[in-house]
């Protein structure tokens, strides 16, 4: 009788304590895949020409704040990325893809 006692009791502590773990890594992974869909994914891109004169750096500032929620020299990495360029460097008559991420 003390035994069944023991394990009700138990069971009335375990119960609850295993619903709020779940509940918890619902709301978690929820949270942190709803923050990465809308903040790091690429949602489209466009292709520009470059012209003379035009920089990655000037690139990325002109664009940044259009087209991501970066900054400068991040949205000019995503371009490096998107792009595989090997260096900072560009020609004018090259295309270049800048991602959307809006």
């Amino acid at each position: 009788m003390k035994q069944h006692t023991i394990i009700k009791n138990s069971f009335i502590f375990l119960i609850p304590a295993v619903l709020f773990l779940f509940a918890f890594s619902l709301f978690s992974s929820s949270q942190v895949s709803a923050d990465s869909g809308n903040l790091n994914t690429m949602k489209s891109y466009e292709s520009i020409l470059i012209r003379e004169g035009d920089t990655l750096t000037a690139l990325a500032d002109r664009y940044a704040g259009d087209k991501s929620h970066f900054s400068s020299r991040q949205y000019m990495t995503a371009i490096i990325s998107l792009n595989n360029l090997s260096s900072e460097y560009i020609e004018a008559g090259q295309y270049l893809l800048l991602p959307n991420y809006l």
